[in-house]
């Protein structure tokens, strides 16, 4: 069994309960609460709850906006994607980073450069 985000047992409890897409069960009323927080990602596992296309797209055409400085462009870090699992080495930049595989950029930096 998957173990439920939030910390009042859900079982016990009468407000109505979801699944997310990860499989972690969630309360409606809680859910709600962190998408009104701009929160979109499993509080227990960082996967995306949503439909995050759009957003990516954004990123992707904000990191095409901003140049890095020249001692950056060769500079490369390990990424972890929290959606998919992928783990590759990417190109640094300061907006954010590119999983290669799922085309997210919700990932974590295992290594620097």
């Amino acid at each position: 069994m998957i173990a439920p985000v939030c910390f009042e047992y859900l079982f016990e409890s009468r407000n109505d309960i979801t699944v997310m897409p990860c499989g972690h069960t969630i309360h409606m009323n809680c859910l709600k609460e962190m998408r009104q927080h701009l929160q979109y990602a499993c509080p227990l596992c960082s996967k995306s709850i949503c439909d995050m296309s759009k957003v990516w797209e954004k990123l992707g055409m904000e990191i095409a906006m901003t140049p890095m400085p020249e001692s950056y462009h060769d500079k490369k870090v390990w990424i972890l994607c929290n959606d998919c699992g992928a783990s590759s080495e990417v190109q640094f930049h300061v907006v954010a980073q590119k999983c290669m595989s799922c085309n997210s950029y919700n990932i974590r930096q295992t290594r620097g450069f």
